[in-house]
């Protein structure tokens, strides 16, 4: 097994170039641990695996397995196995050869080799299609080859790069529980890119939420959830995402909703200071009432039924707000409506900075 340090790492692709793409990571990926490096396209999540992985050089800093630098080792000399979105399999090969090809490079004894890819393939329920060529195969297997193939070489440290994006929802769900034992079994370091927040909520110890090249928030995925750092994580995880609007500090304690009369008290968060905040709201801990047409907070735009609960959304000032309602809504489209946050955790951040105002801020960059 090993453990993974990240020391103050930057990456720019020109030298000419001012910006970063990954710009001074720090943070500690526990020995064993699953972790998943969460964000937007482009926010640096897969340049941060492939530097790990020695497919990317390291512009500044360092990364340190097992008290080990390898920033400057050749990627086949780190201990650790990669498994590619597109899953990166022979076609020509069997099954058996896809998942042995790498021992078969290490020059590792045939009886091991057949031994090991057995093991992999019964672990991943693929002892029945080794003969079996990869066009043969469904995307779940192909995927599940992929996986066999990397956990066949018994690396210190697995990395994912969006390994469940090409299977469709249903699959992905499967997948992903099959994932998340194979962890447990194997016990291997995880380092798992994604940019599906349930995803990284489901699998992960700890999660890396970045943003254009930078680290919002390290933390569980209890922490990143109850307490967001920032407004960018207030606003990635959570699902429907959370209702974040300006609001107006009207005492040492409270604000009030820009354009409704919605007031919520805030007692963890200190607002000395502050006129304006940006208030966070989450759509399943707020509820609505009726209103008329002279008093209102907001106006039903669109009910979407989900079966065991619907989101309604309501236009509020210039934004939409969304609640989730359990079961079905007898509200409909054109209704007026009232907010009702007093069931609601409410998250205040800073207008110009973003980040979180309260004695609970977590530590995130």
């Amino acid at each position: 097994m090993a453990q993974i340090e990240l020391q103050g790492v930057s990456k720019k692709f020109s030298p000419k170039d001012d910006r970063y793409a990954v710009e001074h990571l720090t943070y500690t990926i526990p020995d064993g641990s699953f972790v998943s490096l969460l964000g937007p396209s482009g926010c640096g999540k897969s340049t941060t695996l492939n530097m790990i992985a020695g497919l990317e050089s390291v512009t500044e800093g360092s990364i340190v397995v097992d008290g080990k630098a390898v920033e400057d080792l050749e990627p086949h000399k780190r201990d650790l196995a990669f498994v590619f979105q597109d899953y990166a399999l022979y076609p020509h090969l069997s099954v058996a050869d896809n998942i042995a090809f790498g021992l078969k490079m290490r020059k590792i004894p045939k009886a091991e080799i057949d031994r090991r890819v057995l093991e992999s393939a019964e672990k991943l329920e693929l002892e029945n299609h080794l003969k079996r060529r990869p066009k043969a195969l469904s995307g779940g297997q192909r995927q599940r080859v992929a996986l066999a193939r990397a956990i066949a070489r018994r690396p210190g440290v697995l990395l994912f790069d969006e390994p469940l994006s090409n299977l469709d929802a249903l699959l992905r769900d499967k997948t992903r529980a099959e994932l998340k034992l194979l962890h447990a079994d194997i016990g291997a370091t995880s380092v798992y890119v994604t940019h599906d927040q349930e995803e990284a909520m489901s699998l992960s110890d700890v999660i890396a939420v970045m943003s254009a090249g930078r680290l919002e928030q390290y933390g569980t995925p209890a922490e990143i959830y109850r307490t967001p750092a920032t407004e960018f994580v207030a606003g990635f995880v959570g699902k429907p995402r959370m209702n974040i609007f300006d609001a107006t500090v009207v005492g040492p304690h409270r604000v009030r909703l820009d354009g409704t009369s919605l007031e919520v008290e805030v007692p963890e968060a200190d607002l000395d200071g502050h006129t304006t905040v940006r208030l966070g709201l989450r759509p399943t801990e707020c509820t609505l009432e009726p209103g008329s047409e002279t008093e209102h907070d907001g106006t039903i735009m669109v009910v979407e039924p989900l079966g065991n609960a619907t989101d309604i959304m309501l236009r509020l000032g210039e934004g939409v707000f969304i609640v989730r309602e359990p079961g079905f809504s007898t509200l409909a489209p054109g209704d007026h409506v009232r907010l009702d946050a007093r069931e609601a955790e409410p998250h205040v951040f800073d207008a110009e900075t973003g980040n979180r105002l309260g004695s609970d801020r977590p530590d995130s960059r």
